[in-house]
């Protein structure tokens, strides 16, 4: 289940992308102490996989995809204990490319993204940009 949430969510961000997108579902596991499974398969928590009309919601990873041996090795490099968290202990994340809001957040940088309507931008620190998506931390 976390090869095919890390390759939904962000095979088109490569290793970093796949690799973040995993550092995020084990820091919520440990954080909730709940599987890897039920962090996953949250109702809306990874649209990839939950959310109603996302399209991909019926793509699989051929055998021979490059990017599907990749995710399975980072899923088994996770379950091995030594996948190295490259967000700084993120829990949340999102691309803001891919959202429409007029909610705004501002970067440390100076930058404005869009942000996500439901979260509150006084309890999460932002933490880093991996592959297009920003990473925070609760």
């Amino acid at each position: 289940m976390l090869a095919l949430t890390m390759w939904r969510e962000n095979r088109g961000g490569g290793v970093a992308g796949m690799q973040s997108v995993g550092n995020v579902i084990l820091n919520r596991a440990a954080k909730r102490g709940t599987s890897v499974w039920a962090v996953c398969t949250a109702r809306l928590q990874f649209s990839s996989l939950t959310a109603p009309g996302d399209p991909e919601l019926t793509l699989w990873p051929a055998d021979s995809d490059p990017s599907w041996a990749t995710a399975l090795d980072l899923a088994s490099r996770a379950a091995a204990g030594v996948l190295e968290d490259i967000t700084h202990g993120a829990v949340l994340y999102y691309a803001p490319r891919a959202i429409r809001t007029d909610k705004t957040y501002t970067l440390p940088d100076g930058t404005i993204v869009p942000f996500p309507k439901p979260w509150n931008p006084v309890v999460v620190e932002y933490l880093c940009e991996i592959a297009g998506q920003l990473f925070f931390g609760e």
